[in-house]
């Protein structure tokens, strides 16, 4: 595949990820083609700066006759990113989980079949592994403990027995330019805007709370090289362990804010997974330079995003 110009489906290309790796394939010079129900924003709006240059279509990964209606086949690569997304709504919505991680990728996998895919590339979960033993290898036990978790490894079985030449990335924690705050968003920038809008204490919740934070840019580095993976499952992630009371103190100094905002809670019911880190050996052999970015010009990066987006206020001299 490489030097060769393709032909490209994205699912869920208008979200945060997706976004950032159709701006990536149109700087190469590939065909877009981007697939997304808008649920997060109502608006493609991530994608405004790139919007007349790719083929954008409304439509829901879950209802097969939104699906046909997409610009016919072949793809060289088909990308799906699309989900319902986040443990914690996902015990209030299992049945959105459902609907969207299983039955919608098998409606994926079907498009995919039909229309004729080079490689399909999917986008998996490091929450998938629930309390396994660390670091996360992809031959870990494996052992999801929510509905979100559980129905994205589902969605991976069901990729590996398609029968379609795959690609599976376990993802942890990415962050990055794109990613807006919000109810059940990502740490990092509802961290962010919190210190920069408001008042209120830092909360942090368990003292012993860890994760592995992978940068965007990094994360669509090795999604552009998808063919070295496959039919392989991968993690995707830094494999440094990175304590979240850790990470609060650096956005705490980042932001010039006091300690003192800084809150030790107890760790929140649902969340039943204390430390997180990838085993990252297997990326390492195919993708040497794999999520190299430091997470400190990562959070820097991601806070001037986040003003020029208005989500903080202007830096003071």
């Amino acid at each position: 595949m490489p030097g060769k110009l393709m032909r490209v489906l994205i699912t869920g290309g208008a979200g945060f990820i997706g976004s950032n790796l159709a701006r990536a394939l149109l700087r190469r010079g590939d065909e877009v083609v981007v697939v997304d129900n808008l649920s997060v924003d109502g608006s493609p709006a991530r994608l405004d700066d790139v919007l007349h240059r790719i083929r954008f279509c409304h439509g829901d990964i879950r209802h097969r006759e939104d699906l046909a209606q997409l610009p016919s086949g072949p793809y060289d690569l088909i990308f799906h990113l699309a989900a319902s997304f986040a443990n914690e709504r996902s015990l209030a919505l299992p049945t959105q989980d459902l609907l969207t991680n299983a039955q919608g990728t098998l409606s994926v996998l079907d498009f995919a079949r039909g229309a004729g895919c080079g490689l399909l590339v999917y986008a998996g979960s490091s929450s998938s592994y629930g309390a396994a033993p660390l670091p996360l290898r992809e031959d870990s036990l494996i052992a999801p403990t929510t509905p979100y978790a559980l129905t994205k490894l589902l969605g991976e079985r069901y990729v590996e027995a398609s029968g379609l030449p795959f690609a599976v990335f376990r993802l942890f924690n990415v962050y990055g330019p794109g990613d807006p705050p919000g109810p059940f968003r990502n740490a990092i920038p509802n961290m962010l805007r919190l210190l920069g809008q408001t008042d209120q204490p830092l909360q942090v919740f368990g003292a012993e709370a860890t994760r592995d934070f992978s940068f965007v840019d990094d994360v669509v580095a090795v999604l552009l090289e998808a063919h070295r993976a496959r039919g392989r499952v991968l993690n995707v992630a830094s494999g440094i362990e990175t304590p979240i009371l850790g990470l609060a103190r650096r956005l705490l100094a980042l932001l010039r804010q006091p300690e003192a905002r800084l809150q030790l809670c107890p760790p929140r019911p649902w969340d039943t997974v204390s430390r997180r880190v990838a085993d990252t050996s297997a990326l390492r052999a195919l993708f040497p330079d794999a999520c190299s970015t430091p997470l400190e010009e990562g959070l820097l990066r991601t806070a001037h995003w986040l003003r020029r987006a208005g989500f903080l206020p202007p830096e003071t001299p």
